[in-house]
């Protein structure tokens, strides 16, 4: 295959290595706060979309890479309101990740498993419903938390922390679907990190490399101990990135930063013509508070923008457009 053809290459090459500025799109997870009630009298539920720009400079004594999030305001032309009529008790909208595939920017709802095209920043389209494990057992939506492109497909995860999380949703071109079973793949990492046997990690930012032929996987959340709601919370925030061949054999672990016990990443981007860096936004979620950070790092572990703040709310994807 010519790789200017597949997917991953044509959202990786989009832009070169003198590109300085980007838009980027971030999407919110408002749990149940997503529930509205709209003018007719009608329930529906929603998620807001918000456009702001990054900068990249270089010092020109140093060499160091920095870069930086511009905030802009969330007037009309910077943040819209997305909203949706489908929904799994009583809850719905809960977009977990944005993906450029192709012409289209894809979001899923980590509640309903509903994937649906962005269209011109305010519109839902379901394309798909993904459900959980390997969609034959239970009636219930996917809990999508990662997702990325390989090739000419759309990867999607979940957390992978319970078995019917260790599956995965392989979508096309023309959104058919696939779902394998990553037990081994996850196992590996909690192996890799020395959590297997008690512990566990939660998964919500990975990216497949396509110059590397790696998985970068970031988890939120790395405990070497059993599961605990309120510590989980407070103190399992991870800062460890790991590097995976594309079998999964092999995996090299980096730290990147300092590690926040409250902030788990939610979402990271390999920047277009950039092999070496990366962006991605943290959470906090501890009770009633959330709060969302935007960062930069690369792949040798370097810190590229400390943590900044972009609002006190859940923001759980981000995509460079």
């Amino acid at each position: 295959m010519n790789r200017t053809q597949a997917a991953e290459w044509q959202r990786y090459e989009r832009f070169g290595d003198k590109q300085t500025h980007y838009q980027v799109a971030i999407i919110t997870d408002e749990d149940q706060a997503s529930k509205i009630q709209l003018e007719d009298g009608q329930t529906a539920w929603h998620s807001r979309l918000r456009i702001d720009e990054i900068a990249r400079q270089v010092d020109s004594a140093t060499g160091d890479i920095q870069y930086h999030f511009h905030d802009l305001p969330p007037d009309d032309t910077h943040e819209y309101s997305l909203v949706s009529l489908i929904a799994e008790g009583d809850r719905g909208a809960e977009f977990s990740e944005l993906v450029q595939f192709g012409k289209h920017l894809l979001t899923f709802d980590d509640r309903t498993g509903l994937v649906c095209e962005v269209r011109n920043n305010n519109q839902l389209v379901p394309r798909q419903i993904l459900m959980t494990g390997s969609g034959d057992e239970e009636f219930k939506g996917f809990k999508s938390e990662w997702a990325t492109l390989k090739d000419n497909h759309v990867y999607i995860g979940s957390h992978g922390k319970r078995p019917q999380e260790e599956w995965i949703k392989v979508i096309g071109r023309h959104y058919g679907l696939q779902s394998i079973d990553w037990r081994e793949n996850y196992q590996r990492m909690r192996e890799a990190a020395g959590v297997a046997e008690t512990g566990y990690i939660i998964h919500e930012a990975a990216e497949w490399h396509p110059v590397l032929k790696k998985w970068l996987f970031f988890p939120r959340k790395l405990s070497s101990q059993p599961f605990d709601p309120e510590r989980d919370e407070r103190e399992c925030g991870n800062n460890q990135l790991f590097i995976c061949s594309e079998d999964f054999s092999d995996i090299q672990i980096i730290e990147v930063g300092e590690r926040h016990p409250e902030r788990g990443v939610s979402s990271i981007k390999l920047v277009p013509g950039r092999q070496n860096e990366c962006i991605g936004l943290k959470s906090v979620e501890i009770g009633e508070r959330t709060e969302t950070y935007f960062f930069a790092f690369d792949l040798n572990g370097r810190v590229l923008q400390q943590d900044t703040l972009i609002g006190h709310y859940k923001c759980e994807g981000i995509e460079i457009l």
